[in-house]
């Protein structure tokens, strides 16, 4: 399978992730509900949601890494001697 194949399928998963990590942490600091502020479950929710979203985040890297090196890093790919 090609780079985009496999980014198709993680890119949707890597911003689930983010969306968790992102919510568990609003919610474990400002829920209107009492119960939930400060909450373990929360706490361990978004420790290891962020710990996916982190491996995610290096694989989407790692499967982009042609880009990067072009547009990022502005390394020209080589052209093929003959």
């Amino acid at each position: 399978m090609s780079n985009l194949r496999y980014l198709k399928i993680l890119n949707p998963i890597l911003a689930l992730f983010f969306f968790v990590t992102i919510k568990t942490v609003l919610l474990y600091k400002f829920s209107p509900i009492e119960t939930l502020q400060g909450s373990e479950m929360l706490y361990k929710i978004h420790e290891i949601a962020g710990i996916i979203f982190f491996l995610l985040a290096i694989l989407h890297l790692f499967l982009n890494w042609n880009w990067v090196k072009t547009q990022i890093l502005g390394i020209k790919p080589q052209k093929p001697t003959k």
